[in-house]
Protein backbone atom coordinates (compact mmCIF):
# COMPACT_ATOMS: atom_id res chain seq x y z
CA UNK A 1 0.00 0.00 0.00
CA UNK A 2 1.16 3.67 -0.97
CA UNK A 3 0.17 6.29 0.66
CA UNK A 4 0.84 10.51 0.23
CA UNK A 5 0.86 12.67 3.41
CA UNK A 6 0.19 15.73 2.14
CA UNK A 7 -0.97 17.95 4.92
CA UNK A 8 -1.60 22.35 4.84
CA UNK A 9 -0.53 24.00 7.52
CA UNK A 10 -2.83 24.15 10.94
CA UNK A 11 -2.66 27.66 11.28
CA UNK A 12 -1.25 29.12 14.27
CA UNK A 13 0.10 25.41 15.33
CA UNK A 14 1.91 22.99 13.52
CA UNK A 15 3.41 23.67 10.28
CA UNK A 16 2.65 20.96 6.82
CA UNK A 17 6.15 19.99 7.18
CA UNK A 18 5.65 19.42 10.41
CA UNK A 19 2.35 18.05 10.32
CA UNK A 20 3.34 15.90 7.94
CA UNK A 21 6.50 14.03 10.70
CA UNK A 22 3.71 14.07 12.74
CA UNK A 23 0.95 11.70 10.76
CA UNK A 24 4.04 9.59 9.92
CA UNK A 25 5.16 8.95 13.55
CA UNK A 26 1.19 7.88 14.30
CA UNK A 27 0.29 6.11 10.99
CA UNK A 28 4.03 3.83 11.64
CA UNK A 29 3.53 3.45 15.27
CA UNK A 30 0.51 1.11 14.24
CA UNK A 31 1.40 -0.11 10.42
CA UNK A 32 5.25 0.22 10.34
CA UNK A 33 5.15 -2.12 7.13
CA UNK A 34 2.70 0.81 5.04
CA UNK A 35 4.93 3.11 2.42
CA UNK A 36 4.44 6.57 3.24
CA UNK A 37 5.73 9.48 1.35
CA UNK A 38 5.53 13.04 2.58
CA UNK A 39 4.82 16.08 0.55
CA UNK A 40 3.38 19.09 2.32
CA UNK A 41 1.11 21.03 0.20
CA UNK A 42 0.54 25.17 0.82
CA UNK A 43 -2.58 27.18 -0.69
CA UNK A 44 -1.57 30.21 -1.07
CA UNK A 45 -1.91 31.09 2.64
CA UNK A 46 0.57 31.28 5.24
CA UNK A 47 2.89 28.38 5.27
CA UNK A 48 3.86 29.18 1.74
CA UNK A 49 7.09 30.48 2.37
CA UNK A 50 7.86 27.15 4.12
CA UNK A 51 6.25 25.23 1.15
CA UNK A 52 9.04 26.83 -1.27
CA UNK A 53 12.18 26.30 1.06
CA UNK A 54 10.60 22.67 1.17
CA UNK A 55 11.03 21.81 -2.54
CA UNK A 56 13.39 24.38 -3.60
CA UNK A 57 16.47 25.17 -3.13
CA UNK A 58 16.64 29.42 -2.34
CA UNK A 59 18.42 32.46 -0.70
CA UNK A 60 16.77 34.07 2.06
CA UNK A 61 16.72 38.09 2.11
CA UNK A 62 15.94 39.83 5.90
CA UNK A 63 14.97 43.32 5.97
CA UNK A 64 13.39 45.26 8.25
CA UNK A 65 9.99 45.80 7.39
CA UNK A 66 6.58 47.53 9.48
CA UNK A 67 3.74 44.95 10.87
CA UNK A 68 -0.04 45.90 10.04
CA UNK A 69 0.31 49.11 12.80
CA UNK A 70 3.26 50.17 11.51
CA UNK A 71 5.86 48.99 13.64
CA UNK A 72 9.24 47.88 12.92
CA UNK A 73 10.16 44.56 12.50
CA UNK A 74 12.36 41.99 10.83
CA UNK A 75 10.79 40.17 8.15
CA UNK A 76 12.20 37.85 5.14
CA UNK A 77 11.49 37.07 1.73
CA UNK A 78 13.27 34.31 -0.38
CA UNK A 79 14.87 34.36 -3.67
CA UNK A 80 14.63 31.05 -6.30
CA UNK A 81 15.40 29.50 -9.61
CA UNK A 82 18.78 31.11 -9.73
CA UNK A 83 17.75 34.65 -7.90
CA UNK A 84 15.30 35.30 -10.60
CA UNK A 85 11.87 34.68 -8.79
CA UNK A 86 11.22 36.29 -5.21
CA UNK A 87 8.78 34.63 -3.13
CA UNK A 88 6.73 36.79 -0.88
CA UNK A 89 4.27 36.14 1.95
CA UNK A 90 1.61 38.52 2.70
CA UNK A 91 1.69 37.18 6.48
CA UNK A 92 5.21 37.60 6.79
CA UNK A 93 5.11 41.53 7.45
CA UNK A 94 1.08 42.18 7.18
CA UNK A 95 -0.35 38.72 8.92
CA UNK A 96 -2.83 38.18 11.32
CA UNK A 97 0.03 36.20 13.82
CA UNK A 98 1.52 39.57 14.09
CA UNK A 99 -1.49 41.16 15.35
CA UNK A 100 -1.59 38.49 18.37
CA UNK A 101 -2.17 40.57 22.22
CA UNK A 102 -2.17 43.74 19.59
CA UNK A 103 -5.75 46.18 19.42
CA UNK A 104 -6.63 45.36 15.82
CA UNK A 105 -8.64 48.95 15.04
CA UNK A 106 -8.07 47.68 10.96
CA UNK A 107 -8.66 51.45 10.28
CA UNK A 108 -5.35 52.51 11.34
CA UNK A 109 -3.77 49.06 9.64
CA UNK A 110 -2.48 48.52 6.71
CA UNK A 111 -0.42 46.15 4.30
CA UNK A 112 2.75 48.93 4.00
CA UNK A 113 5.05 46.02 5.43
CA UNK A 114 4.37 43.94 2.43
CA UNK A 115 5.16 47.03 -0.10
CA UNK A 116 8.17 47.28 1.48
CA UNK A 117 9.16 43.86 0.73
CA UNK A 118 8.03 44.16 -2.52
CA UNK A 119 10.01 47.45 -3.71
CA UNK A 120 13.09 45.47 -2.19
CA UNK A 121 12.25 42.64 -4.66
CA UNK A 122 12.18 45.06 -7.29
CA UNK A 123 15.43 46.55 -6.69
CA UNK A 124 17.16 43.61 -6.44
CA UNK A 125 16.17 43.05 -9.91
CA UNK A 126 14.26 39.96 -10.21
CA UNK A 127 12.16 38.94 -12.88
CA UNK A 128 9.10 37.42 -11.58
CA UNK A 129 7.53 38.17 -8.23
CA UNK A 130 5.12 35.12 -6.85
CA UNK A 131 2.60 36.77 -3.28
CA UNK A 132 0.66 34.20 -1.75
CA UNK A 133 -2.04 36.27 -0.47
CA UNK A 134 -3.38 34.23 2.51
CA UNK A 135 -3.41 35.05 6.36
CA UNK A 136 -3.60 38.85 6.37
CA UNK A 137 -4.32 40.86 8.80
CA UNK A 138 -5.70 43.50 7.11
CA UNK A 139 -9.18 44.89 5.26
CA UNK A 140 -6.72 47.76 3.10
CA UNK A 141 -7.63 47.22 -0.30
CA UNK A 142 -3.75 46.21 -1.08
CA UNK A 143 -3.32 50.74 -0.11
CA UNK A 144 -0.71 50.38 2.37
CA UNK A 145 1.45 48.15 -0.51
CA UNK A 146 0.38 50.79 -3.39
CA UNK A 147 1.87 53.46 -1.27
CA UNK A 148 5.12 51.99 -0.62
CA UNK A 149 5.50 51.26 -4.50
CA UNK A 150 4.57 55.25 -4.92
CA UNK A 151 0.97 55.50 -5.10
CA UNK A 152 -0.46 58.66 -3.81
CA UNK A 153 -3.60 58.99 -1.78
CA UNK A 154 -5.69 62.13 -2.00
CA UNK A 155 -8.79 63.40 -0.64
CA UNK A 156 -10.38 66.06 -2.12
CA UNK A 157 -6.89 67.50 -3.28
CA UNK A 158 -5.03 66.83 -0.21
CA UNK A 159 -2.75 64.40 0.38
CA UNK A 160 -3.52 61.43 3.00
CA UNK A 161 -0.73 60.46 5.74
CA UNK A 162 -2.76 58.87 7.73
CA UNK A 163 -2.22 54.38 7.40
CA UNK A 164 -5.21 52.92 5.86
CA UNK A 165 -5.95 55.79 3.23
CA UNK A 166 -9.02 53.63 1.80
CA UNK A 167 -10.86 55.05 4.89
CA UNK A 168 -11.30 58.79 3.09
CA UNK A 169 -9.95 58.02 -0.47
CA UNK A 170 -11.28 60.33 -3.41
CA UNK A 171 -8.68 60.30 -5.95
CA UNK A 172 -5.24 58.64 -6.58
CA UNK A 173 -2.28 59.58 -8.41
CA UNK A 174 -0.20 56.68 -9.98
CA UNK A 175 2.44 59.03 -11.69
CA UNK A 176 5.36 57.59 -10.03
CA UNK A 177 4.00 54.06 -9.11
CA UNK A 178 6.88 51.76 -9.40
CA UNK A 179 5.23 48.88 -10.70
CA UNK A 180 5.19 50.21 -14.28
CA UNK A 181 8.63 51.56 -14.39
CA UNK A 182 9.49 47.64 -14.19
CA UNK A 183 9.03 44.74 -16.05
CA UNK A 184 8.23 42.13 -13.45
CA UNK A 185 6.07 39.32 -14.16
CA UNK A 186 3.51 39.07 -10.60
CA UNK A 187 1.39 35.93 -9.76
CA UNK A 188 -1.13 36.44 -7.09
CA UNK A 189 -1.77 33.19 -5.23
CA UNK A 190 -4.71 32.86 -3.13
CA UNK A 191 -6.27 30.39 -0.94
CA UNK A 192 -10.01 31.20 -1.56
CA UNK A 193 -12.23 32.52 -4.47
CA UNK A 194 -14.31 34.87 -2.54
CA UNK A 195 -15.04 38.20 -4.60
CA UNK A 196 -14.48 41.72 -3.34
CA UNK A 197 -17.75 42.70 -1.94
CA UNK A 198 -20.73 40.98 -1.18
CA UNK A 199 -22.06 38.45 1.35
CA UNK A 200 -19.08 36.21 0.05
CA UNK A 201 -16.86 39.23 0.16
CA UNK A 202 -13.79 40.13 1.80
CA UNK A 203 -15.97 42.17 4.86
CA UNK A 204 -18.82 39.78 5.37
CA UNK A 205 -16.23 36.31 5.12
CA UNK A 206 -13.63 37.60 6.86
CA UNK A 207 -14.10 40.70 8.86
CA UNK A 208 -14.90 38.92 11.88
CA UNK A 209 -11.71 36.92 12.15
CA UNK A 210 -9.44 40.01 11.35
CA UNK A 211 -11.07 41.87 14.66
CA UNK A 212 -13.34 43.94 12.53
CA UNK A 213 -16.18 45.32 14.68
CA UNK A 214 -20.52 44.38 13.95
CA UNK A 215 -21.08 48.44 13.44
CA UNK A 216 -18.04 48.90 11.25
CA UNK A 217 -18.94 45.72 8.48
CA UNK A 218 -20.93 48.82 6.47
CA UNK A 219 -18.72 50.68 6.52
CA UNK A 220 -15.59 49.17 5.03
CA UNK A 221 -18.14 47.80 2.46
CA UNK A 222 -18.15 51.15 1.44
CA UNK A 223 -14.52 51.93 1.93
CA UNK A 224 -13.98 48.77 -0.45
CA UNK A 225 -16.67 49.54 -3.18
CA UNK A 226 -15.24 53.08 -3.85
CA UNK A 227 -12.00 52.73 -3.22
CA UNK A 228 -12.50 49.86 -5.78
CA UNK A 229 -14.41 52.34 -8.12
CA UNK A 230 -11.69 54.92 -8.31
CA UNK A 231 -9.01 52.19 -9.32
CA UNK A 232 -11.33 50.70 -11.63
CA UNK A 233 -11.50 54.32 -13.57
CA UNK A 234 -8.00 55.18 -13.58
CA UNK A 235 -6.61 51.53 -14.72
CA UNK A 236 -10.21 51.20 -16.86
CA UNK A 237 -10.47 47.54 -15.42
CA UNK A 238 -13.06 45.74 -13.45
CA UNK A 239 -12.03 44.68 -10.09
CA UNK A 240 -15.31 43.53 -8.55
CA UNK A 241 -16.08 40.21 -10.58
CA UNK A 242 -12.77 39.01 -10.10
CA UNK A 243 -12.96 35.24 -8.67
CA UNK A 244 -10.48 35.57 -5.25
CA UNK A 245 -10.33 39.61 -5.50
CA UNK A 246 -11.91 39.47 -1.77
CA UNK A 247 -8.36 37.60 -0.76
CA UNK A 248 -6.07 39.57 1.73
CA UNK A 249 -8.63 41.92 2.55
CA UNK A 250 -9.62 43.14 -0.94
CA UNK A 251 -6.02 43.02 -2.04
CA UNK A 252 -6.34 40.40 -4.45
CA UNK A 253 -8.48 42.42 -7.07
CA UNK A 254 -6.55 45.24 -6.21
CA UNK A 255 -3.61 44.32 -7.25
CA UNK A 256 -4.91 42.08 -9.67
CA UNK A 257 -5.17 44.96 -11.49
CA UNK A 258 -2.45 47.12 -10.35
CA UNK A 259 -0.50 44.44 -10.77
CA UNK A 260 -1.55 43.29 -14.80
CA UNK A 261 -1.58 39.84 -12.86
CA UNK A 262 -4.00 37.11 -12.72
CA UNK A 263 -5.35 35.61 -9.05
CA UNK A 264 -4.48 31.86 -9.57
CA UNK A 265 -5.57 29.09 -6.98
CA UNK A 266 -2.54 28.80 -4.88
CA UNK A 267 -2.74 25.13 -4.37
CA UNK A 268 -3.34 24.20 -7.99
CA UNK A 269 0.12 26.73 -8.83
CA UNK A 270 1.81 25.06 -6.27
CA UNK A 271 1.00 21.57 -7.00
CA UNK A 272 2.03 21.76 -10.43
CA UNK A 273 5.46 23.48 -9.85
CA UNK A 274 6.25 20.70 -7.86
CA UNK A 275 4.61 18.44 -10.66
CA UNK A 276 2.54 16.72 -8.09
CA UNK A 277 1.14 14.58 -10.71
CA UNK A 278 4.00 12.03 -11.45
CA UNK A 279 3.76 10.79 -7.21
CA UNK A 280 0.16 9.80 -8.17
CA UNK A 281 1.35 6.71 -9.78
CA UNK A 282 0.46 3.71 -7.94
CA UNK A 283 -0.58 5.84 -5.27
CA UNK A 284 -3.98 3.67 -3.12
CA UNK A 285 -4.96 7.06 -0.39
CA UNK A 286 -4.07 10.19 0.30
CA UNK A 287 -4.52 12.17 3.72
CA UNK A 288 -4.06 16.22 3.91
CA UNK A 289 -5.44 17.83 6.70
CA UNK A 290 -5.36 21.64 8.00
CA UNK A 291 -6.42 23.54 11.56
CA UNK A 292 -10.45 23.76 10.39
CA UNK A 293 -12.38 22.12 8.09
CA UNK A 294 -15.71 23.83 7.25
CA UNK A 295 -17.75 25.46 4.77
CA UNK A 296 -14.78 27.95 4.15
CA UNK A 297 -12.76 25.13 3.28
CA UNK A 298 -15.31 24.99 0.37
CA UNK A 299 -13.93 27.96 -1.08
CA UNK A 300 -11.44 26.10 -2.42
CA UNK A 301 -8.71 25.97 0.39
CA UNK A 302 -5.62 24.18 0.11
CA UNK A 303 -7.63 20.26 1.22
CA UNK A 304 -10.16 20.32 -0.66
CA UNK A 305 -8.63 21.78 -4.00
CA UNK A 306 -5.87 18.88 -3.47
CA UNK A 307 -8.82 16.73 -3.31
CA UNK A 308 -10.33 18.39 -6.29
CA UNK A 309 -7.13 18.07 -8.40
CA UNK A 310 -6.57 14.26 -7.23
CA UNK A 311 -9.43 12.99 -8.23
CA UNK A 312 -9.07 14.75 -12.01
CA UNK A 313 -6.46 12.82 -12.31
CA UNK A 314 -6.85 9.40 -10.45
CA UNK A 315 -10.90 9.25 -9.34
CA UNK A 316 -9.82 5.56 -7.56
CA UNK A 317 -7.41 6.93 -4.56
CA UNK A 318 -9.05 7.02 -1.32
CA UNK A 319 -8.99 10.73 0.15
CA UNK A 320 -8.80 10.98 3.79
CA UNK A 321 -8.92 14.67 5.92
CA UNK A 322 -7.72 15.06 9.27
CA UNK A 323 -9.08 18.92 10.71
CA UNK A 324 -8.33 20.85 13.79
CA UNK A 325 -11.54 21.27 14.00
CA UNK A 326 -14.49 20.08 11.40
CA UNK A 327 -17.22 21.90 11.17
CA UNK A 328 -20.33 18.84 10.25
CA UNK A 329 -23.00 21.03 9.40
CA UNK A 330 -21.19 20.56 6.02
CA UNK A 331 -20.46 17.28 5.67
CA UNK A 332 -22.71 16.44 2.32
CA UNK A 333 -20.69 19.11 0.84
CA UNK A 334 -17.15 17.79 2.47
CA UNK A 335 -18.63 14.30 0.87
CA UNK A 336 -17.71 15.55 -2.70
CA UNK A 337 -14.01 15.73 -1.71
CA UNK A 338 -13.13 13.49 0.98
CA UNK A 339 -14.09 9.66 1.39
CA UNK A 340 -13.39 10.03 5.45
CA UNK A 341 -12.81 13.47 7.44
CA UNK A 342 -10.91 12.85 11.00
CA UNK A 343 -11.42 15.13 13.68
CA UNK A 344 -8.60 15.71 16.75
CA UNK A 345 -11.10 17.95 18.57
CA UNK A 346 -14.12 16.24 19.00
CA UNK A 347 -15.74 16.38 22.70
CA UNK A 348 -12.05 18.36 23.72
CA UNK A 349 -11.63 21.43 24.99
CA UNK A 350 -10.32 23.99 22.50
CA UNK A 351 -7.89 25.66 24.25
CA UNK A 352 -6.15 22.60 25.59
CA UNK A 353 -6.35 21.28 21.99
CA UNK A 354 -4.36 24.54 20.58
CA UNK A 355 -1.62 23.79 23.61
CA UNK A 356 -1.17 20.28 22.90
CA UNK A 357 -1.99 20.24 19.25
CA UNK A 358 0.84 18.10 17.72
CA UNK A 359 0.20 15.35 20.76
CA UNK A 360 -3.81 15.09 19.58
CA UNK A 361 -2.49 15.10 15.70
CA UNK A 362 -0.13 12.19 16.84
CA UNK A 363 -3.33 10.49 18.44
CA UNK A 364 -5.38 10.98 15.77
CA UNK A 365 -2.52 9.82 13.31
CA UNK A 366 -2.47 6.72 15.26
CA UNK A 367 -6.20 6.03 14.85
CA UNK A 368 -5.69 6.36 10.76
CA UNK A 369 -3.03 3.34 11.62
CA UNK A 370 -5.90 1.34 13.24
CA UNK A 371 -8.56 2.55 10.39
CA UNK A 372 -6.25 1.14 7.54
CA UNK A 373 -5.49 -1.58 9.29
CA UNK A 374 -9.29 -2.30 9.55
CA UNK A 375 -9.95 -1.24 5.93
CA UNK A 376 -7.30 -3.70 4.03
CA UNK A 377 -6.45 -1.62 0.82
Amino acid sequence: MKIIISPNSFKGTISSIDACQIIERGISSISPRINLEKLPIADGGDGTLDFFKYYFSYKTISIESVNPLGEIINSEYILIENENIAVIEFANASGYNLMLNKEKKLQNMDSYGTGIQIKSAIEIGVKKIIISLGGSATIDGASGILRALGVKFFNNGKLIDKKNPITEVTDIDISNFLVNKSNIEFILLTDVNNKLLGDQGAVNVFGKQKGLLDKDFNIFEKYLYNFSSISSKVLGKDIISLKGGGSAGGAGGILSVFFNSKILNGTEFLLNKINYEKYLKNTDLVITGEGSIDSQSLNEKGPVALMKYIKKINSNIIRIAIGGRVDYSVNDQLANYFDYIFSISDNKNNSHILEKSEYYLLEESKKIGKFLDHIKL
